[in-house]
């Protein structure tokens, strides 16, 4: 049985690429592999990991933030505290391979994998990589990346690492969809346009605060939307008869299906899902993402003309306009549809966990 350990959380950004590669790997392969992750207790890991019936190996490793504080001096102990822990971890458990997803809980689960000489695999879903990711390049057996553009932030020396098959989906976004359920789950008209808005699992305060404002223009509207709020924006007004308002939309896979506009954040998971389903976007760059990632990712989007690109700042002023525009152009939601599927990578985890396989 091979064993591989799995660093990946924080975030569901940088969790899901990596469950959707173990889906996949799972599926190949079954009993003949397993998995251990590595992550934090108070962390959407804690949750998902648990519930796919692993292991979850805990850290208090805080990310690098900004400003100088108390973490900021803390943060060599922990990252020190982490490689011993993950050193006796993949002696103990006999781990094969690391694989790593990016962000914080990647660098000291990279150098373990390299003081063990262990295979270590990195996966990129951004256009440009984050700091983790760039640091352990240099130790890293295969560098997985999402866009044809991020191979020029690497060293020349580490271009031959590089297999850009795109960033993984989950299984649950890429099964079919009855259209015709989801119209009625969501109680909307299938005869009438749905433009899907949302701003991620806590939302998005910029966009519901638009949206909100926006209602009157909304009801005159001859297309449908359904607005996630987020779960940290509890919502209580007198909705149009065409607006659905949700919290939390534990069922994306219906949602994506019955959209034909979506507006959003740019993060990687969604740019992937945007892509593989062929969705015509207006995309909103988080401003705060820390490497500024989110705009790269959007902004590789716009150039293939995928999607428009609204900053946040300009939410009030441009946001349903841009919606109109689009909505009520059937050639150029056509078009974007069409160059947003060529963009998309179906059968991503497919290729990570075979190279994976490969190379273990």
């Amino acid at each position: 049985m091979k064993k591989i350990l799995v660093a990946a959380g924080g975030t569901g950004g940088h969790l899901f690429p990596a469950v959707a590669v173990i889906e996949k790997l799972k599926e190949f392969y079954g009993n003949e592999i397993d998995f251990h992750f590595f992550g934090r207790s108070d962390k959407i890991e804690a949750r998902v990991v648990p519930q796919m019936g692993y292991k979850l190996h805990t850290t208090k490793l805080t990310g690098l933030v900004k400003i100088a504080s108390l973490n900021t001096v803390k943060l060599p102990f922990q990252i020190l505290a982490s490689v011993i822990k993950l050193r006796k971890i993949i002696k103990e458990e006999n781990i094969d391979a690391v694989l790593c997803a990016g962000a914080y809980l990647s660098y000291p689960a990279g150098l373990a994998a390299s003081i063990c000489k262990k295979k270590l695999f990195l996966m990129e879903s951004n256009v440009n990589p984050g700091k983790a990711i760039n640091l352990l390049a240099n130790r890293a057996d295969i560098i997985f990346t999402t866009f044809d553009d991020t191979k020029k932030y690497f060293h020349a020396k580490n271009l031959y690492k590089i297999k850009n098959y795109g960033n993984p989906v989950r299984k649950q976004i890429l099964n079919s969809v009855d259209k015709n359920i989801a119209f009625e789950k969501f109680n909307l008209d299938e005869n009438k346009p749905v433009v899907l808005i949302f701003g991620g699992s806590l939302g998005a305060n910029a966009i519901n605060k638009t949206v909100l404002n926006s209602l009157e223009q909304l009801a005159t509207m001859q297309f449908q939307v359904i607005w996630q709020t987020g779960t940290a924006n509890k919502i209580d007004v007198k909705l149009p008869p065409n607006v659905r308002i949700v919290d939390f939309i534990d069922d994306m896979a219906s949602a994506y299906s019955v959209a034909d506009l979506v507006v959003s954040r740019s993060g990687a998971t969604t740019v992937a899902e945007l892509t593989v389903l062929g969705k015509p976007a207006i995309l909103i760059p988080l401003p705060s993402a820390s490497n500024n990632e989110q705009f790269f990712n959007a902004k590789f989007l716009e150039k293939n003309d995928a999607a428009i690109i609204i900053n946040n700042s300009d939410i009030p002023e441009h946001l349903l306009n841009t919606i109109k525009k689009i909505i009520n152009d059937s050639a150029l939601l056509q078009k974007m549809s069409e160059s947003s599927n060529k963009l998309g990578h179906p059968d991503a985890s497919s290729l990570i966990a075979q190279e994976i396989v490969k190379n273990i």
